[in-house]
């Protein structure tokens, strides 16, 4: 008698997933010739239905990742990362991808780190993460470059011992500025111009690296 129940449970079954399969095909399909909304909205059909169909939580990820709307793509591959199913590394992956392109590297880390424990030999993830370590780290540094030439220009800013800044100011107005401090403010200005499109150089050259880097699999 529960032998018969099983069956007749299973076999009712049967054509719910059936058609659940054949709208994951149609969705993959449309994803496939890049139509994205289109994609989107059947994955979307399909979560309304099954709410815990990790596949269709992917696709629709992977749809909204391509449209550009990081925000929606990060609630998707979130809900696919609670489903305790095969693909649970893909969805954590892919949600720090997410959360890189809007710019949350926090949690992009955080992402990755927590794929990386589930599958240690997850090598685009390693990538990733490694990616966004040395972007903080080169950011870090341009920080305290940027401290350090603001620490050196006040210190020469400052007037020296024994002078008085209220007498050198009135012997300004009145004498103005000899051709000497107009040379010298010109090779400052140079200099402090070089340096700041150097900077400017140096962080356009990082962000670049990490954008071009960036490991995104193939959904």
């Amino acid at each position: 008698m529960h032998k018969w129940v099983i069956f007749l449970s299973v076999f009712c079954a049967l054509p719910v997933w059936a058609g659940v399969q054949g709208d994951l095909r149609q969705g993959g399909k449309l994803y496939e010739q890049k139509k994205y909304g289109q994609a989107l909205t059947k994955y979307n059909e399909i979560l309304r239905e099954h709410p815990s169909n990790q596949e269709a939580a992917l696709g629709a990820g992977a749809s909204a990742y391509y449209l550009k709307d990081y925000g929606a793509a990060e609630s998707a591959f979130s809900h696919a990362a609670e489903q305790n199913a095969p693909r649970q590394t893909d969805a954590l992956f892919n949600l720090g991808n997410a959360y890189y392109r809007a710019k949350d590297t926090d949690k992009a880390q955080q992402a990755y780190r927590q794929a990386i424990l589930k599958n240690p030999q997850d090598k685009e993830a390693i990538h990733n993460l490694q990616i966004i370590l040395e972007e903080k780290q080169s950011q870090q540094n341009n920080d305290n470059q940027n401290d350090k030439n603001e620490q050196n220009n006040s210190s020469n800013q400052q007037p020296k011992s024994g002078e008085d800044p209220q007498k050198g100011e009135n012997q300004q107005e009145q004498n103005g500025p000899s051709q000497a401090d107009k040379d010298a403010a010109q090779r400052v200005m140079q200099m402090a111009q070089q340096q700041e499109n150097r900077q400017q150089q140096q962080q356009g050259q990082n962000h670049k690296g990490v954008a071009d880097n960036l490991v995104e699999k193939d959904w």
